[in-house]
């Protein structure tokens, strides 16, 4: 009989830790405030990105498209990981959200773009950042 309540116990224990760990995290398991990409395509080695802020606004833009250069060049998105066996990214090109919802409506808050100064060079943004220009919202930011 003990053996039986103690079985039942447990097993209320565990339903309660498992069903608490499904419906107690937020939907994308990272912090708000977190940048994160949630869509990429590649065209050759031009990398296409769609991101989301996880924040209401993003008040230095170009503070935030220095951040997620950062977080490509460290590979430290929280949803993907990019492979860098074919190499580095020759282009970046960005269109970002403030929260995941807001894609549906198709209207990105911003752009940030990382294009090479010379097409055709064997440029990468990790390794020549120097051979890069930051435009953002399609105007180019001074260095």
């Amino acid at each position: 009989m003990k053996r039986k309540i103690i079985a039942v116990i447990s097993g209320a224990v565990i339903l309660i830790i498992a069903t608490g760990s499904i419906y107690g995290k937020p939907e994308s398991g990272h912090k708000e405030g977190e940048p994160d990409v949630v869509g990429t395509f590649s065209i050759n080695q031009d990398e296409n990105l769609t991101v989301v802020a996880n924040r209401e606004n993003i008040e230095d833009r170009e503070a935030f498209a220095r951040e997620l250069l950062q977080m490509y060049k460290e590979n430290s998105f929280h949803s993907t990981k990019f492979s860098t066996a074919r190499g580095y990214a020759t282009s970046l090109d960005m269109n970002i959200y403030l929260w995941k919802e807001d894609i549906e409506d198709g209207e990105s808050v911003m752009t940030a773009e990382y294009r090479p100064v010379e097409y055709g060079k064997d440029y990468d943004v990790v390794n020549n950042p120097d051979k890069f220009q930051l435009y953002i919202d399609g105007k180019e930011v001074e260095e």
